[in-house]
């Protein structure tokens, strides 16, 4: 019997890559809904549940929040549903909280070609396609990050730590590097995580 199956990826070439993927095992797998952001991932399943979810991490949404919320609220609404998630964010305490949220596998986006079908036939396992580096935030980054969270731009941090604008911006990029995000946003994903933000 075909499991149905969601894909959900904002960017339109991996939306197309797990679709070319999916229908290489077209006697394993029929996608029945594709999405491009988190409120039309949620609309679909409401009007159709799946077998098998596999969703970006990192996509836009209006009325719902995306990253560990969104997975949250998928495992918590489709219990019966595997989830696996696709990313490009390699922090240790962020795919430690995903797998605390019951998922079935986390893969890294440079590694779906080899690694999606068959992650999809295995066993849920608390494994990862993605390496894990060890994160050693200095105290002074985590202050920065922290900072961050709670809204302050740098140059407030500056005037608050009576620190250099530039000290304060190395070592905002210092941890963004640490932690593997690239944008903003990831970096508050992944500060979150560690639970800068309580």
């Amino acid at each position: 019997m075909l499991k149905t199956v969601l894909i959900a990826d904002d960017h339109p070439v991996y939306l197309l890559g797990l679709r070319t993927l999916l229908q290489t095992r077209n006697d394993l797998y029929q996608i029945v809904h594709e999405a491009t952001s988190v409120d039309e991932m949620m609309e679909k399943l409401v009007r159709q549940p799946v077998d098998i979810i596999i969703t970006d991490l990192s996509m836009p949404g209006a009325t719902y929040p995306d990253g560990l919320s969104m997975i949250q609220t998928l495992t918590r609404r489709y219990p019966q549903s595997q989830v696996t998630v696709i990313t490009m964010l390699s922090n240790p305490e962020l795919l430690a909280s995903l797998w605390r949220q019951g998922v079935h596998a986390v893969l890294s986006k440079n590694s779906l070609s080899t690694e999606l079908i068959k992650t999809l036939r295995s066993p849920p396992q608390r494994r990862s396609t993605i390496e894990r580096p060890e994160v050693h935030l200095t105290q002074r980054e985590t202050e920065v990050l922290r900072l961050l969270l709670c809204g302050l731009t740098v140059n407030q941090i500056s005037e608050q730590l009576h620190r250099a604008k530039q000290t304060v911006s190395t070592q905002k990029m210092s941890a963004m590097r640490k932690l593997g995000a690239t944008t903003d946003y990831e970096l508050f994903q992944c500060a979150q995580s560690l639970g800068l933000g309580n």
